[in-house]
Formats: C-alpha cells, sequence, structure tokens
C-alpha cells in the first residue's frame, strides 16, 4: 500500500520524539551526574529545543532537548548520547553522534538559579533569527560567531535539572541582587544613530582614566588605566580629539561614536587580565548596566545622560554618536564621560590604549570612532 509522505513524515517525527523521550528518561536514570533541560533568559526567552539533525534552537515545534553535564571533563550530551559543542568555524550550538569538540561546559549558581557557562566565560550566547513572523526561530551561537549582525544576546537557564548540577557548581553571587536605584530613573538605551565602523577606521583611547575610589593622586602624569565601574565607585574618561583624527578629504561634519569593547577573555592578547563582571545574569535579570554622563566637551555635542546601556562578552557597543565636525575642525578638542553603575553592575578591567607607552593598545574599554 502506497505511503502519504505527509504520513510518512509524521511517523518519523513520533519515532523521533519517542525515542529521544525514552533516551532522556534512560539518561536521567543512568547518569549520576548532572542532568537538565535549558531555556534562554534575556532579549529571547524561549526554551531550548533539539531538531532531528541535532541543532539546538529557540522556538518552533521540536522536541525540548534533554541534556547531562559530566563536571570531571567538563562536557555535555544530549539525550541520545550525542556530544554537544560550539567549535569553529560556525560556532553554532549542536550535539552530533561521533563528533567532538573543545568547549568546555560548566554551571555557575546565582543563589536562586543555574546557568550555563563555556571556556570560563560569563555564559553569554546569542540568539540569531531563522525565518519570521510567526514561523521564526534562533539558532544558538557562541560569543565566537564572527558575524553577529541581528543576534541577540542570551543566557542559558537550567530547568528540570537534578540535584546534582547544584553540587559544586560555581557560586558567583550568594544572595538576590539588592537593587541599587539611581537618583534618576535611567531610560531603557535606545537605538543610537546609525554608525558602522571601519576596521580600518583609528581609534581614539582616553589619555586618562579616573576611578573615584583611586587612591592614585592624579596630574598630567597619571597613566593608571584602572577602571573601577560599581554601586561604589565611577570612573571618569577624559579624551582629546586630535586636528588630525578625521580624513582630510571630509567635506561635511561627520559623524562619531563612543564604543564599548569587550571580548571574550580567550581572545584578549597575552598578558592582559580578564575583566571581574557581576555577569550577565545580573544584567539581565536586575535590568543592570551603566550610564554615561557627557561631563565635559569643548564643541556642546547633545548626549542623553539617562539611557541605560547594557554591554556582553563579545560585543562592540555603541554608546552614544555625536558630530565630531570637519576635519580639522578642532584643535585638541577635550571630552569627558563619566559611567556609573545601574542597579548594582559591576564591572573593573584594564582599560586598552591610555598613556603614550601603554603596554596594551586594544582590549576591554571605551573608544571614540569616525562613522562611516
Amino acid at each position: 500500500m502506497p505511503v502519504n509522505m505527509a504520513t510518512m513524515k509524521s511517523l518519523v517525527q513520533t519515532l523521533l520524539f519517542t525515542t529521544a523521550t525514552c533516551a532522556t528518561i534512560q539518561a536521567r536514570q543512568s547518569n549520576s551526574g548532572c542532568c537538565f533541560q535549558l531555556a534562554s533568559v534575556g532579549k529571547v526567552n524561549e526554551t531550548v529545543l533539539e531538531d532531528h539533525v541535532g541543532d539546538l534552537l529557540l522556538g518552533g515545534s521540536f522536541q525540548q532537548g534533554g541534556f547531562c553535564l559530566d563536571t570531571s571533563t567538563k562536557t555535555i550530551q544530549d539525550s541520545l548520547k550525542h556530544n554537544c559543542f560550539m567549535r569553529a568555524p560556525d560556532y553554532q550550538f549542536e550535539c552530533y553522534q561521533g563528533a567532538v569538540g573543545n568547549t568546555a561546559f560548566d554551571v555557575t549558581n546565582t543563589g536562586n538559579k543555574l546557568y550555563l557557562k563555556y571556556d570560563n566565560n560569563p555564559g553569554t550566547f546569542y540568539a540569531c533569527p531563522i525565518g519570521s513572523g510567526a514561523e521564526q526561530t534562533y539558532d544558538i551561537y557562541s560569543s565566537e560567531k564572527a558575524n553577529k549582525t541581528g543576534c541577540l544576546s542570551v543566557a542559558l537557564t537550567l530547568t528540570n535539572e537534578t540535584p546534582e548540577c547544584s553540587i559544586g557548581s560555581n557560586s558567583t553571587v550568594t544572595s538576590s541582587p539588592r537593587l541599587v536605584r539611581p537618583s534618576r530613573t535611567p531610560q531603557r538605551q535606545a537605538p543610537p544613530q546609525a554608525c558602522s565602523v571601519s576596521p580600518s577606521a583609528p581609534s581614539l583611547a582616553p589619555y586618562k582614566v579616573h576611578p573615584s575610589n583611586s587612591s592614585v593622586v592624579t596630574g598630567v602624569n597619571h597613566t593608571s588605566a584602572e577602571v573601577v565601574i560599581s554601586s561604589g565607585s565611577t570612573t571618569t574618561f577624559h579624551y582629546t580629539i586630535p586636528k588630525n583624527f578625521l580624513s582630510a578629504d571630509s567635506a561635511k561634519p561627520a559623524l562619531c561614536a563612543l564604543q564599548f569593547r569587550m571580548p571574550v577573555c580567550t581572545s584578549l592578547p597575552e598578558g592582559y587580565p580578564c575583566y571581574s563582571f557581576s555577569g550577565m545574569e545580573q544584567e539581565v535579570l536586575a535590568d543592570s548596566g551603566m550610564a554615561f554622563d557627557l561631563t565635559r566637551d569643548d564643541g556642546n555635542a547633545a548626549w542623553n545622560a539617562t539611557e541605560l546601556h547594557q554591554v556582553f562578552p563579545g560585543d562592540n557597543t555603541t554608546i552614544g554618536t555625536f558630530e565630531c565636525g570637519l576635519a580639522g575642525g578642532y584643535s585638541g578638542r577635550k571630552m569627558s564621560w563619566k559611567v556609573s553603575s545601574v542597579r548594582n553592575f559591576a564591572l573593573e578591567f584594564i582599560q586598552a590604549g591610555v598613556g603614550r607607552s601603554a603596554k596594551f593598545q586594544d582590549g576591554v574599554g571605551a573608544w571614540i570612532v569616525p562613522c562611516q
């Protein structure tokens, strides 16, 4: 008897679902380690599903994924005991039979939720849209993905986890974050004026940074690059835009941007210390971040100091844009931003490029860049 293709597809999906469901139960019964399911938290809030070829995704009609973490090898397998990883060149989160990757997974404990981390990074994943409208789903990638255009940063929280997941997990917060209400309520970050930055464009680092709690005496020779942004400390970034910063062939006033760069720690130059970060989960759950207040500008640029800015590992974030005039229009334009914490956000790092003899010319921090 001929078999209708739609009927065949339904039978295959049913078989796959039944097999995976049984395998999930078997994995939970036979594996003495940490087993769980996953859901995204952040700009996309969906359950992590697994399609029939092993790709993990958010949204859609596939079955919910089931996973087990081997804490001794820091590896994850799905309910069919396929190895899960995010490897070059795509860095997509997927699980394949027989295939292996070198992604080192771990679980971090925020005190009330468990989150999936990888490769000693804070645990930032990227949800990249597939399709549109009601049919839209999201593939999941690590922060190493080269082109993140259109992708949204998320964290992955454990659900339906076994008790073993809480044993030995890295504890980053022992209690729920205390929300510190600022004197003026920050607005959500508005989409900045379009700013495309050429890879060959110059980047202007601050000539001085000054944490409010710094014990270092400031002055013309102050070259400390330490930045501390927390509920108890602000940091002011000081810049001088030289006369030759803009291209000489620009015939109309140029647009510049303040750009914050936060590379993943594994991509920092050798010897560059990794930053200390309150974590993406704290940023997302407490709606925390930073406020940038333009405290000095010889050019009197318009600037919104009440916007809430959130930064995530692996991202270059445009904080805001401003007109930087014609080439040669300024002779040493001075600009300063005071950066403060919003709702207990905390970030400590070494700003690259500070001083003429800076050890690291590129890395973590805030730069002025010209827009194309």
